[in-house]
């Protein structure tokens, strides 16, 4: 919901591998100009134009939170920039968007307090994952803090609200698991149990891993394992199915 993965300190733990994060509508680059709403879908295809600009070879598609249901609309809506499919931790049902279903009925001036409770206290915002308060993780949460106006975070919870409230969300998830894209499941080892996989996906994902000692922030507490565990389930698409490690 905050932010983006573009942070350098999260993009060059992945060494030498080509990472692209563009911005979504409403973000970063983008955060001018953005319409009052929108739906999650028209995020994929904003990403997958976005992709398009710089090259029309097949991605290795990966979201985390939020952006895990952008990545499951993306591969669905684009199957041909679609390689593969990792969701770190991603909405996949209602129960997945506690917050955004929270703050897509508030009015924009309450969460604009909330929020601002977060700035004021950036370590305790993070220490609620479990996040040690270190330079680089606070420098990281601050601009994720700043990189979104209030309107931004209520369009995207409403989008993310109404698109995984919907039977073919998770319809069309099965429907590519079924042709064979590889689906890679990812989590905090810590957050593993608050995430709300359907056991046909649980036991179906190409792989299904954990961060050890990590929570739902995994890239802001060990940015490195975060990396190599991505990279790692993008290698070895032929490990037994479904136990996460």
């Amino acid at each position: 919901m905050f932010g983006s993965l573009s942070a350098p300190g999260i993009l060059s733990a992945f060494g030498d591998a080509t990472v692209l994060a563009p911005d979504l509508i409403g973000y970063g680059s983008y955060r001018n100009g953005a319409p009052v709403g929108w739906e999650l879908f028209e995020q994929a295809d904003h990403v997958a134009g976005w992709l398009r600009e710089r090259s029309d070879e097949p991605v290795d598609v990966v979201g985390h939170s939020v952006g895990g249901a952008i990545a499951v609309l993306f591969a669905g809506r684009h199957p041909k920039l679609t390689r593969s499919l990792t969701s770190i931790e991603g909405n996949l049902t209602l129960g997945d968007a506690f917050w955004s279903r929270k703050i897509a009925t508030q009015e924009l001036f309450e969460i604009s307090e909330e929020v601002d409770g977060f700035r004021a206290d950036v370590a305790a915002w993070i220490g609620r994952a479990g996040v040690e308060p270190t330079p680089f993780a606070l420098e990281v949460a601050t601009q994720w803090l700043e990189n979104q106006p209030i309107s931004t975070l209520r369009s995207q919870a409403r989008a993310v609200v109404s698109a995984t409230g919907e039977d073919a969300y998770l319809d069309g998830l099965k429907k590519f698991v079924n042709s064979g894209l590889p689906v890679h499941l990812l989590a905090g080892a810590r957050a593993r149990s608050s995430w709300n996989v359907p056991e046909w996906l649980t036991r179906e994902a190409t792989t299904n891993a954990d961060i050890p000692d990590t929570g739902h922030l995994m890239m802001l507490e060990a940015p490195g394992l975060f990396a190599r565990s991505i990279i790692r389930n993008l290698a070895d698409s032929t490990k037994c199915r479904g136990q996460p490690e």
